[in-house]
């Protein structure tokens, strides 16, 4: 039964949304999908068909995890793109300038994520908008959750898209600086698509992230608590994955308490979360849909991924292609103990004179690892550093006692214990590169604590959590078409 869920999960290129898709590619000059399944072929079905009945309503709604699956965007590639502008990977010549922060405007990978990002939201607002028109034939309660996933994954989008293309938002004190264009509803042929109604300008920072919160609210209400199926749980919004994201988002924008209740929403879940007992046992593909530390991922499987070139296992293993090797930054990180079994079992090693070091999180799993997204390990950490920053007298008790939990899970050793908030915060920020490093946290992590990124001689130099090129160019070709989108300074 599972393997039966997992193929009509993962073959996901639908009839049904085949259409939609091909809509989408239409209206962002981008090359529709090619793999086919088994369904009526999709030029047999009228358009007008498509939300005609429960099941294909079902359909389309997973199609729209089938677009988180974009291989340039939530396919993994994403993830690796703010990890490459980190410190705890080496420096990947696959990925061009985007490790060294010197892109230009025309850079074929900003372009790229540029264009998967809002693929994906466009296939959300699509989504949303032709339910709206028929709802009627599921009714207003089942289209609420339906809504609530839509608007888990459009904010999902918008969370990596504003950290990418935009400054961070404590960049200034309002968050008033530039973000990314808000764009909520989808337009539905060329004609609209020209209008300049929809030559949409960037919103700024703080625009985004009420959008994001307010689109993660409402999931939260709408979305189960469980979809009694494990595959689901893991691999579709949950209300614990709404809560979860909104917990990271608060955590960027400094807001602690509000970072904490939403981290105490997922701790306390009647899901019944909890670590692993090993972390690797979170990593493997036998366990995606089974351990209790997942909250959301994007899953693939080896038939169903984003193939040789953008797979993250591809990129991070030597038995794929092997392009993104562990930096010695990350090995020497404090507290990162001989017995840490983060290091003794998910550090691999390959040479014999010369070790390169890779990362085990991927390492067998070179095209179907899923995409970790959401899991306890960050929400445990972002709790401990929300109560830790809460606390500016002292060391928070409580904070400590959560940063050892993730700790003692890995045998990761004693620590000195820490005699002020700062003290604590410094170890849980170290934490953070140990526990999540090749999870897309690294350059976020930086820029949202105003820490410099330090540098990987001799390709980067360290470049400043403020600096003009440390966030990506908005594609040159969309500034071109769209006047009122404004470039970054410096490109």
């Amino acid at each position: 039964m599972l393997r039966l869920k997992l193929t009509i999960m993962t073959t996901i290129k639908h009839t049904i949304l085949r259409y939609i898709s091909c809509l989408a590619a239409s209206l962002l000059l981008m090359t529709a999908c090619s793999k086919v399944d088994e369904q009526e072929p999709f030029v047999n079905i009228d358009p007008a068909q498509i939300f005609n009945s429960p099941q294909r309503i079902e359909s389309a709604a997973i199609g729209m995890y089938n677009a988180l699956q974009n291989a340039e965007f939530l396919g993994g590639r994403v993830l690796i793109y703010v990890d490459q502008r980190g410190n705890d990977v080496n420096v990947s010549t696959f990925f061009g300038n985007v490790p060294t922060f010197n892109m230009i405007s025309n850079n074929a990978i900003a372009q790229n994520a540029w264009t998967g990002g809002y693929r994906t939201i466009f296939e959300t607002n699509y989504f949303m908008k032709k339910l709206k028109e028929n709802e009627s034939v599921i009714g207003a309660d089942a289209a609420n959750v339906y809504y609530g996933e839509a608007k888990f994954i459009r904010a999902l989008c918008y969370y990596y898209l504003v950290n990418l293309y935009a400054q961070t938002y404590v960049f200034t004190a309002d968050a008033s600086h530039p973000g990314v264009p808000l764009v909520l509803d989808a337009v539905t042929n060329g004609a609209e698509a020209l209008s300049a109604a929809n030559k949409i300008p960037r919103a700024t920072v703080k625009q985004v992230y009420d959008q994001m919160l307010a689109d993660l609210t409402d999931a939260s209400a709408a979305l189960p608590v469980t979809w009694n199926d494990d595959y689901f749980n893991h691999a579709r919004a949950t209300k614990a994955a709404a809560d979860a994201l909104m917990a990271r988002i608060y955590l960027v924008m400094g807001q602690w308490a509000n970072a904490n209740a939403k981290a105490d929403a997922v701790i306390g879940s009647a899901r019944g979360f909890a670590l692993t007992a090993d972390l690797r046992d979170y990593f493997n593909k036998d366990n995606y849909a089974t351990n209790k530390e997942g909250i959301f991922s994007v899953a693939t499987n080896s038939s169903d991924n984003p193939n040789t070139n953008n797979a993250i296992g591809q990129h991070y293993s030597p038995l794929g292609r092997g392009d993104i090797s562990v930096s010695a930054a990350y090995r020497n990180l404090a507290n990162f103990s001989a017995t840490d079994e983060r290091r003794t079992q998910l550090l691999r090693t390959t040479g014999t004179t010369t070790l390169t070091y890779w990362t085990g999180k991927y390492y067998t799993t070179t095209f179907d690892s899923w995409v970790p997204v959401l899991r306890l390990g960050e929400i445990k950490l972002i709790k401990a550093e929300a109560l830790a920053r809460l606390s500016p007298a002292v060391a928070d008790p409580a904070a400590l006692a959560t940063l050892l939990e993730i700790r003692t899970r890995s045998n990761a050793g004693a620590l000195v214990p820490p005699a002020t908030q700062a003290a604590l915060v410094d170890l849980i920020l170290t934490e953070r590169r140990i526990e999540l490093a090749f999870e897309g946290h690294g350059m976020i992590d930086f820029l949202r604590t105003k820490r410099n990124i330090p540098a990987r001689p001799p390709t980067q130099a360290e470049i400043a959590w403020n600096a003009q090129l440390v966030i990506f160019p908005i594609p040159f070709v969309d500034t071109q078409q769209n006047p009122q989108l404004i470039q970054n300074p410096g490109y």
